[in-house]
């Protein structure tokens, strides 16, 4: 198992959220602007290795990502898709998180 699994397995979506989302400028309506720009979700699939390009292969970081969403006992990406599009910041939706979802 590399260090990288090994990291990520450890962190739960909010905690992905504060720390990795400082390194992104935050966007609404798609994952990623081809740039520096991340949903909330984009953020989480960039910390699992996507590079945000858009014709990039996502698939394999949503993948990677499933488990800690699952974790979180979210089902899906759309929650926290619509928490991002609503306007909240990264650390407004990890607190969100932490308080409905463990």
């Amino acid at each position: 198992m590399s260090q990288k699994q090994l990291l990520t397995q450890d962190l739960t979506v909010s905690q992905i959220l504060r720390t990795y989302g400082k390194q992104f400028r935050q966007i609404t309506e798609q994952y990623s602007d081809g740039h520096n720009g991340r949903c909330a979700m984009g953020v989480v699939m960039s910390y699992f290795g996507w590079d945000g390009k858009h014709d990039s292969d996502i698939t394999t970081s949503l993948q990677a990502a499933l488990p800690t969403l699952a974790n979180a006992n979210l089902r899906d990406d759309f929650f926290i898709i619509e928490l991002n599009d609503s306007g909240m910041t990264f650390d407004e939706i990890a607190d969100y998180l932490d308080q409905h979802y463990h």
